[in-house]
């Protein structure tokens, strides 16, 4: 039995469309299916979060740029999803199809910056689970939030090759830092980081 286009799109109850519709259905359905089913692999197994590097073989840097995350599988399959639903949604109301790729594009773009984000937020939580803060020690760095006394700020300090944002205290509790101070990481407490000011003339 030989599916053809028209068929398969009958099968959900499109199968009156016509034009351009048929595009934006096709891939409306196309990107739905693959969409959920890297979800489901992903849930069942972590399969899919190496396919791309797989395919290619690359590896996803966390020091990767933006727009390349971007280009991630679930970000080019959302594309595809949001592009064929709201260009079908729009051309059935319009009967506009300029409108239609239009609006079809835009909320392709959206999406795909959403994943993103979702891509960079997880591979940001499993790096931090990697992270070692014994390797912070005797690493230099910036008071990023200040640090008052007897209390916690936040410091910019780059260990394990990536430059992270962590809470910090000083050493010396009675002592503030305030925004902008060069600072050395001295010891931590759990993922708070305890850190003292450089003194670039005892260093001399």
């Amino acid at each position: 039995m030989e599916l053809s286009i028209p068929s398969f799109l009958d099968f959900f109850g499109l199968g009156s469309i016509s034009g351009i519709d048929i595009l934006f259905a096709s891939m409306a359905l196309i990107g739905t299916a693959l969409f959920v089913l890297y979800f489901i692999l992903l849930i069942i197994g972590g399969f899919a979060d190496g396919v791309l590097e797989g395919a290619f073989n690359i590896d996803i840097d966390m020091d990767a740029g933006f727009a390349f995350e971007l280009l991630t599988l679930q970000g080019i399959l959302s594309f595809v999803m949001m592009f064929g639903i709201f260009g079908l949604a729009v051309n059935q109301a319009n009967d506009n199809t300029l409108m239609a790729i239009g609006a079809g594009t835009a909320a392709g773009l959206v999406s795909m910056y959403i994943m993103g984000k979702v891509y960079h937020l997880f591979r940001g939580l499993e790096s931090e689970g990697n992270v070692d803060h014994n390797n912070a020690i005797g690493a230099r760095g910036e008071v990023y939030m200040n640090i008052p006394v007897n209390g916690s700020g936040q410091v910019q300090v780059t260990y394990q090759n990536a430059l992270r944002t962590m809470a910090a205290r000083s050493k010396d509790d009675a002592q503030a830092l305030p925004s902008g101070t060069l600072v050395r990481v001295v010891d931590h407490f759990g993922s708070t980081l305890i850190v003292e000011p450089l003194d670039f003339d005892s260093e001399e």
